[in-house]
């Protein structure tokens, strides 16, 4: 006998279709176009008994966090979408495009690969040893495009850990629980590798230090009443073709490893004992840390010692403070800098426009250099209120007698507008790049 569909079961399929349409629903999260894993497990469950084994990838993103609580949810939440684009950039490149992509849960920083099938390249890529060369290369290819994404928010270095595992298939046990059990495993392995990068950062930056093996590049800071040099800032390298060669990885390293100081004091001795062919009236910028003023072998006979090998006297030399790293105690900072104030050191505060803390400095501190931040100078000439911070920095500077540098220059029309408003000196790409070795003392930049 046919049986034709009645309404009741009309009915209860209709209530069916919306049960599994909540239930989806559920597990979607929108801001970013991803299911959790859960949505995926009928189909896991499948690959795990037709391939007998299955892999994984924990991507833990939750360092991430760190930008929602100082910046807000709406630039966190396109951080983290700009980080799920790119490791959906990643599949089909490192990872294959039919790799499942999910997260633990709605709005988590924590997200998964689960790998769909036997890779070409390898024979059997879920051993360990294959899966940890794909590892490696996803892991440096995702923490290299977050750090170029959390970098104008935040000078630390914000990474993911990352972790991998996989299970072989046993038809006595639950295919959901063994998935769960795989995530966790992975999850496990994502903490231990973090921990494993932070101690082998350590000791890389360690090593760095006790051996000396920076390099140092000075950038030109040139007069813009007649494009003669003024002056140049030392600016460190870390050992070339390394990912510690960027001053930014070295410096944030530093900061997360507690070596900011031991590796400020090098960089501070060797922008001064690289320094070859300065002239008498020509000053040498170096960034240093507050606590440098409290620095004993910087001070007395060693300081001594250091100007006579180098050949420098203390009219030579610049500090240049930062609000990124902050002095607490003004008092305390001023009544050290004393000491190299007396010797002819000249005072720099940096990073003006990029935050209130460079203006609270120039106001106890009363610097002879104000530099303006490059955030202030980048396509200037297209903003008016650009240039009204500017001209309001300049004249803050002028009534306490402090010159006013900029930085970041790189086109002629940033150029122009600067001059337009009288600023004293200028460096950047248009003007100078880094070098090595110093130009000639009688060295002109065009201006024109």
């Amino acid at each position: 006998m046919i049986r034709f569909p009645s309404s009741s079961d009309k009915k209860t399929a209709a209530g069916s279709d919306i049960e599994r349409t909540e239930i989806a629903s559920q597990h979607y999260d929108a801001s970013n176009g991803l299911y959790t894993f859960l949505h995926f497990i009928p189909q896991l469950s499948e690959t795990l008994a037709r391939q007998r084994a299955l892999g994984m990838i924990y991507i833990d993103a939750s360092d991430l966090g760190k930008i929602e609580y100082d910046y807000g949810q709406e630039l966190y939440s396109e951080i983290l979408n700009a980080t799920v684009h790119t490791i959906q950039e990643l599949k089909g490149n490192l990872i294959r495009k039919d790799d499942i992509l999910t997260i633990r849960h709605p709005k988590d920083e924590n997200f998964m690969l689960f790998l769909s099938a036997q890779r070409e390249e390898y024979s059997n890529f879920l051993r360990l040893d294959n899966l940890q060369q794909i590892i490696e290369r996803f892991a440096q290819s995702l923490n290299a495009k977050i750090f170029q994404l959390t970098y104008p928010y935040t000078r630390k270095i914000l990474k993911t850990d990352i972790g991998y595992s996989y299970t072989v298939f046993n038809p006595l046990l639950s295919p959901e629980r063994t998935v769960y059990r795989l995530i966790e495993q992975a999850r496990a392995v994502a903490r231990f590798n973090g921990d494993r990068f932070m101690i082998r950062v350590h000791e890389n930056l360690k090593e760095i230090i006790i051996e000396e093996n920076i390099r140092t590049h000075y950038q030109p800071i040139v007069d813009l009443r007649d494009g003669s040099i003024f002056a140049y800032e030392a600016l460190t390298r870390g050992p070339q073709g390394s990912p510690m060669e960027s001053p930014l990885m070295l410096f944030g390293v530093a900061d997360k490893t507690n070596l900011s100081f031991e590796l400020d004091r090098l960089c501070r001795r060797k922008a001064l004992t690289n320094l070859k062919g300065l002239a008498d009236d020509q000053k040498i910028f170096v960034n240093t840390f507050p606590a440098t003023m409290h620095d004993p072998e910087f001070k007395g006979e060693s300081l001594n010692q250091l100007l006579r090998t180098t050949g420098l006297k203390g009219s030579n030399i610049v500090f240049e403070v930062t609000e990124r790293v902050a002095i607490e105690n003004y008092e305390l900072f001023e009544k050290q800098h004393s000491y190299f104030n007396n010797l002819g050191f000249g005072l720099a505060v940096d990073d003006i426009g990029s935050g209130y803390g460079s203006l609270e400095a120039i106001a106890h501190l009363r610097p002879e250099f104000v530099k303006v931040d490059l955030c202030i100078i980048r396509d200037i000439h297209k903003n008016p209120v650009k240039q009204e911070l500017l001209k309001a920095v300049a004249d803050i500077g002028r009534k306490i007698n402090a010159k006013i540098l900029v930085e970041g220059i790189e086109t002629k029309d940033e150029l122009d507008i600067v001059r337009e408003f009288k600023i004293d000196y200028a460096q950047g790409f248009l003007l100078g790049r880094p070098i090595p070795n110093l130009l000639a003392p009688e060295t002109i930049i065009d201006l024109d």
